[in-house]
């Protein structure tokens, strides 16, 4: 990707007050935890290509998966109570 120029670049200055607003808004609390040395290994190897930092990489893999783990226990929940309606009809 080519690097833009400096001159070209254009501060916004309500949209640096938002982003900053937004971040003060998102508490962060410094945890330690112990991963293995291949996933991190990975992760930073990621975070060199997308120029994320690790960190921030990390609490996004664990958000997403959080999400899609609650998701799929909503459906799971949803299909239970069809199946419980069902079983009842069926028992009436």
């Amino acid at each position: 990707m080519k690097q833009p120029k400096l001159s070209d670049l254009v501060i916004d200055p309500e949209g640096t007050k938002e982003i900053r607003s937004a971040m003060k808004r998102a508490k962060k609390i410094k945890i330690t935890v112990n991963v293995d040395e291949d996933s991190l290994t990975r992760l930073r190897k990621i975070s060199d290509q997308t120029g994320i930092p690790y960190q921030t990489l990390l609490n996004r893999i664990l958000k997403d998966g959080l999400s899609q783990r609650f998701e799929a226990e909503s459906r799971l929940d949803r299909i239970e109570r069809e199946l419980q309606k069902i079983k009842r009809k069926i028992a009436a």
